[in-house]
């Protein structure tokens, strides 16, 4: 469906940015994805099959950007050696207790 079809006309300057990804878009769809809780995430994952994935990519081309700095960010930490944090710093609210 065009913009046309319901009424409404797009500006040549939007026309022609329409696909290209936003950086505010891709921020926004990172933290809503940390947002959500494991289930939530699991259930994404089994709904976005290949088919759906190439529809969505093209409907948010700000997926692909963030699909890229996921795929760089599990990358990175088998590069760098694991740092060794105190179990004291990780404990949260029972941190005093300890």
């Amino acid at each position: 469906m065009a913009l046309e079809d319901v009424g409404l006309e797009a500006p040549d300057e939007a026309k022609e940015l329409i696909f290209n990804p936003s950086e505010e878009m891709q921020t926004v769809l990172m933290t809503r994805l940390a947002e959500m809780s494991e289930e939530e995430l699991g259930a994404l994952d089994e709904a976005i099959t290949p088919k759906v994935m190439n529809v969505l990519m093209k409907f948010l081309p700000e997926l692909q950007m963030l699909i890229e700095k996921i795929g760089e960010m599990k990358e990175e930490p088998s590069e760098r050696p694991q740092e060794q944090i105190p179990p004291e710093e990780t404990m949260g609210a029972l941190k005093g207790i300890a």
